[in-house]
């Protein structure tokens, strides 16, 4: 589904200097696999998850998407397989403060086409249901609780069915019961629909949870031990 072989990112700063952000990241990810991305603050998770997310392209090397050189698109043509292959999940949630939650789940196919955005309402409803709030579908993001904020950025998530699903620390904003719960549904959502999962985190907890784990340290990603978890 993806892949990256000896991808670079280097920014220039404005003292001319170069700032080696990634350095020949090596990463294939397949329908179905749940990956985990580990780091420190500072490592470059963020940068590899914008090139994942086809948010931006590598300085170097080769990022392929469903089998297309990302490199090679134009913006326009990577906004658009973004939107249609790509559901993020954020450790803030991110959700539309006046929006109630079933308006917050539908915002993603207001860009969809054909019977995707005709039935919209239906869809949001399904996938609102699947993640257990559809009672509380007319709720205001403000009057909902941490994980039942989290689920809904889930739902708004999968609303389109990606292909790769990246989330990026998220369950930074909850409670270890409520994180853990939070990741468990998504991964159990990620392998029902066969989309690839990444997660992007310094949490053993949630680290623990997937099938494959890399350790990312100053630009450089190399293969790591999945972690048996704090809680385990």
């Amino acid at each position: 589904m993806v892949a990256l072989r000896g991808v670079t990112r280097t920014v220039r700063l404005p003292d001319d200097q170069e700032l080696h952000i990634l350095r020949g990241v090596d990463l294939t990810v397949n329908s179905g696999d749940h990956t985990a991305v580990v780091g420190r603050s500072g490592c470059g998770k963020s940068t590899l998850l914008n090139l994942l997310g086809l948010l931006d392209v590598p300085t170097g090397g080769e990022l392929t998407f469903l089998g297309t050189p990302v490199q090679h698109l134009r913006d326009s043509a990577r906004a658009r397989l973004r939107g249609e292959a790509v559901g993020f999940v954020f450790q803030q949630f991110n959700l539309l403060p006046g929006r109630s939650a079933l308006d917050n789940v539908m915002t993603p196919l207001l860009y969809a086409g054909g019977k995707q955005f005709w039935r919209r309402r239906e869809i949001a409803m399904d996938i609102l249901d699947r993640v257990g709030l559809a009672h509380r579908a007319r709720t205001m993001p403000t009057m909902l609780s941490g994980g039942e904020q989290q689920r809904v950025a889930i739902a708004r998530a999968l609303v389109r069915r990606p292909r790769l699903i990246l989330a990026d620390e998220p369950t930074g904003a909850l409670d270890v019961d409520t994180g853990q719960t939070v990741m468990a549904l998504l991964d159990t959502v990620a392998t029902e629909s066969g989309a690839a999962l990444i997660t992007i985190t310094h949490d053993v907890n949630v680290a623990a949870l997937a099938r494959a784990c890399y350790r990312l340290e100053t630009g450089v990603l190399s293969a790591a031990a999945i972690p048996t978890g704090a809680n385990a």
